[in-house]
C-alpha cells in the first residue's frame, strides 16, 4: 500500500498543505529527447503527453511539430496552452501575440499578454489586454482585480480601490474583493485602507468557507500590517483569527514567532507585481478545490513569471505536480522555495515522501532522518520518518519515532488518533499487543468512528478469539460507514471465516471480489470459503485469479496458493496460510492519513 503523503485535506471544505529539507540530487538522469518523424506524429505524441500530464514532453513535442507547421491555427493554440501549464511563459508568450483574437484562446492568450506588460511595467498595456468584451463572473473577478493592480504601478490608486468597489457579481466576490483591496491599499501605503479591507474578510469566519487561503492570507497581511505600525497585539491577535482555523499553519505560526522576538517584519506584498500574483494564487486556489486542476495549473505559472520566488505558488504547483505522478518534477519545485520561508519546514517533509514514491527508499529514509535531526520539536518530522520506516516495514524504529511525535503533540494539547493508530500497527507488527491494543483504544477515544482502527482491532481480536462479539460489531461499523470498501468488506468475510460462519463468510467475500477485482488476498480468502462450503471448482478458480492479482504476492504466499489448487484445501496448507498472518486483512483499510498539512492548498489526494 501507498503512503499517503503530508498534502492532505485539513479545513473545512479544506485547507491543506505542503512545504520541505535538503538532500542530496538524487534527480534521475534525463532521458533521451523525443523525436517525431512527422507533423502528426510529433502533435499526436505532444497531446498524449499533455493528457498524461507530462508537460515538459509535451512542450518539447509542440516546438518540433510547430517548426514543422509554424502557421497552424490548432497547434498555435495547443502549444500555448502547453508552454503556460510547463512555466515556459515567453514562450506562450510569443505565441499568444498570435491569438488574442482567437475565439478558443483569446481570452488565456490576452491574460498571458497583460501578465507579461505587468511583468515589465508597462500598466496601460496591461489594461488594454486585460480589458476582454463579456467575460464569466470569474474571469471578471480576476480581470478587473489584475487591472485595479495596473492602475496601482501607473499611479492611479484611487482608480484602483474605486474599480475593486465597483466589481459587482456573485456573493463570493466579496471576500476576494476585500482581501485583494486591503493588499492594494497596502502597497499604496494607505494603512487605514488597508486595515478596514482586511477586518471584512478576517471577522466573518464565513469567509473561510469561501477561500480559507483568502482568510489564512488576510490574516496574515492585518498582522504584518499592525506589527510595522507599532501594534504587537492586534498583530497577534490577528494571526490568531488565522490559527483558530488552522491551528498548525506553518506561515503563521512562523510570523508569530518572529514577530515575539521583535524581528523586523516585511508588508504582505512589496510591489505591483508581487500583488498581482498573489491575485492568481488566490483565485487558482479556489479553482483547485474542485475539479480545475489544469486551469489553476495556468493560473500559478502566470503568476510565477510575476513572482518566481513565491512559496506558496511553487508550494501549490508541488502538489499539482504530486497529483499527476510527476514526482521529480515536485521535488524540484519544492526545492525552490527559499531556505528562510516558512514553507520551507513541511517542503523538506514532502521531498522525503516524494522520494520515497519515486523509489529512491534509502535516499527518503537519509532525507527525513536529516529533517528530524533539523526540526527536533515539529511532530510532522518525526510522523513522517515514522510513515517510510513503517512501509520498509522497520517496525520497531517506526514505533520509536512515533513515541516523539506523540510525546510533542501531547505536550501542546493536539492529541492526534491517528499518530496512536499508527503506532499500535507499529506494536502490534513487532509482537507487542498489550500496547498496541492500548493505542487502538485511545485513538478510538479520541475519535471513534474512524473505520480503518475499528477495523484493525476488531479483526486482530477475532484472530485472536478475544472479545468476538466486540470485535465482530467493530468490523461491521467500519463496513457500515465504508460500505463501498472491499478491503474492510473483506475483514468482515474473513472474520465470519475464522469463527466458521462460512455461508456468511461467502456473502462478504463476494461483494468484496465484485468491489476489488484484482486483490490477490480477497479471491485467496473467497476460494478458501467456497472450499469450506462444498463449491471446489469455484474455489479452484479464485485461487487460480489470485495467483495473477495485483499486487502481485510474495512467492511464499503463491507456493500456498499452488498447494491449494494441486490438492485442494488441507489441514496443512490452511495451517500454511495461517502462519503466512493476515497483515493485510487487519491493515487492508488502514492506509494511514498523513499528518494534516500546513499550506492552504491544491492538495488534494
Amino acid at each position: 500500500m501507498r503512503l499517503l503523503r503530508l498534502l492532505t485535506v485539513t479545513l473545512l471544505a479544506g485547507a491543506t498543505a505542503a512545504p520541505a529539507l535538503a538532500a542530496a540530487d538524487t534527480a534521475a538522469s534525463e532521458p533521451a529527447p523525443i523525436t517525431a518523424q512527422s507533423l502528426s506524429g510529433a502533435y499526436l505524441a505532444a497531446k498524449s503527453a499533455q493528457i498524461g500530464g507530462d508537460m515538459a514532453t509535451a512542450s518539447d513535442l509542440f516546438v518540433q511539430a510547430l517548426s514543422m507547421d509554424p502557421t497552424s491555427q490548432l497547434l498555435q493554440q495547443d502549444a500555448m496552452f502547453a508552454f503556460l501549464a510547463d512555466g515556459r511563459f515567453k514562450d506562450a508568450v510569443d505565441i499568444a501575440s498570435k491569438l488574442r483574437d482567437v475565439p478558443e484562446a483569446g481570452k488565456v492568450a490576452r491574460i498571458a499578454l497583460g501578465v507579461d506588460a505587468l511583468s515589465k511595467g508597462a500598466f496601460d498595456a496591461a489594461i488594454a489586454e486585460f480589458d476582454v468584451v463579456d467575460p464569466s463572473d470569474l474571469d471578471a473577478l480576476l480581470l478587473g482585480e489584475l487591472m485595479a493592480w495596473a492602475d496601482v504601478g501607473a499611479g492611479r490608486v484611487d482608480e484602483a480601490l474605486l474599480r475593486i468597489d465597483n466589481l459587482q457579481g456573485a456573493p463570493w466576490f466579496a471576500v476576494f474583493n476585500a482581501y485583494q483591496k486591503g493588499l492594494i491599499a497596502v502597497v499604496a501605503g494607505r494603512n487605514d485602507v488597508a486595515r478596514r479591507a482586511l477586518h471584512l474578510v478576517v471577522d466573518d469566519q464565513n469567509n473561510a468557507r469561501t477561500s480559507p487561503d483568502a482568510y489564512l492570507g488576510a490574516a496574515e497581511a492585518l498582522a504584518r500590517l499592525e506589527v510595522r505600525d507599532g501594534k504587537t497585539d492586534a498583530a497577534l491577535a490577528a494571526l490568531q483569527t488565522g490559527l483558530d482555523l488552522v491551528p498548525t499553519y506553518d506561515p503563521l505560526l512562523h510570523l508569530k514567532g518572529r514577530i515575539e522576538k521583535g524581528e523586523t517584519i516585511e508588508p504582505a506584498v512589496a510591489s505591483v507585481q508581487e500583488g498581482a500574483a498573489e491575485t492568481l494564487y488566490i483565485l487558482g486556489q479556489a479553482i483547485n478545490r474542485g475539479d480545475g486542476q489544469q486551469v489553476a495549473l495556468l493560473y500559478f505559472q502566470m503568476a510565477r513569471a510575476l513572482a518566481p520566488r513565491n512559496p506558496s505558488l511553487l508550494t501549490a504547483l508541488g502538489g499539482i505536480a504530486e497529483r499527476s505522478e510527476r514526482l521529480e518534477q515536485a521535488i524540484a519545485f519544492y526545492r525552490e522555495i527559499p531556505e528562510n520561508s516558512a514553507y520551507r519546514r513541511t517542503a523538506e517533509l514532502q521531498i522525503g515522501l516524494d522520494l520515497w514514491y519515486s523509489d529512491q527508499k534509502e535516499e527518503a529514509k537519509a532525507h527525513l532522518e536529516r529533517a528530524v535531526r533539523s526540526y527536533p520539536e515539529d511532530p510532522k518530522a518525526h510522523t513522517a520518518l515514522a510513515d517510510v520506516l513503517a512501509a520498509d516495514k522497520d517496525y520497531a524504529p517506526a514505533a520509536k519515532a512515533l513515541d516523539t511525535a506523540i510525546e510533542l503533540t501531547e505536550a501542546t494539547g493536539e492529541a492526534s488518533w491517528n499518530l496512536y493508530y499508527q503506532r499500535g500497527i507499529a506494536f502490534e507488527r513487532t509482537d507487542q499487543w498489550d500496547k498496541a491494543e492500548k493505542d487502538f483504544r485511545k485513538a478510538l477515544e479520541l475519535s471513534p468512528d474512524q473505520p480503518q482502527v475499528l477495523n484493525y482491532l476488531g479483526y486482530s481480536w477475532v484472530d485472536k478469539n478475544e472479545n468476538l462479539q466486540e470485535g465482530l460489531d467493530m468490523i461491521r461499523k467500519a463496513v457500515e460507514l465504508r460500505p463501498n470498501d472491499g478491503y474492510i468488506i473483506d475483514s468482515l468475510g474473513w472474520a465470519y471465516y475464522r469463527l466458521g460462519r462460512y455461508d456468511e463468510a461467502v456473502e462478504q467475500l463476494e461483494r468484496a471480489v465484485l468491489i476489488t477485482p484484482m486483490d490477490p488476498t480477497i479471491n485467496d480468502h473467497l476460494g478458501d470459503a467456497y472450499w469450506h462450503v462444498g463449491r471446489n471448482r469455484e474455489a479452484r478458480f479464485q485461487w487460480e485469479r489470485a495467483l495473477i492479482g495485483q499486487p502481485e504476492p510474495e512467492e511464499d504466499v503463491k507456493a500456498t496458493i499452488r498447494a491449494k489448487i494441486e490438492d485442494g484445501l488441507t489441514a496443512a496448507n490452511e495451517r500454511a496460510e495461517a502462519e503466512d498472518g493476515d497483515d493485510t486483512r487487519k491493515a487492508a483499510a488502514a492506509e494511514t492519513p498523513a499528518p494534516a498539512g500546513d499550506a492552504p492548498a491544491t492538495k488534494v489526494e
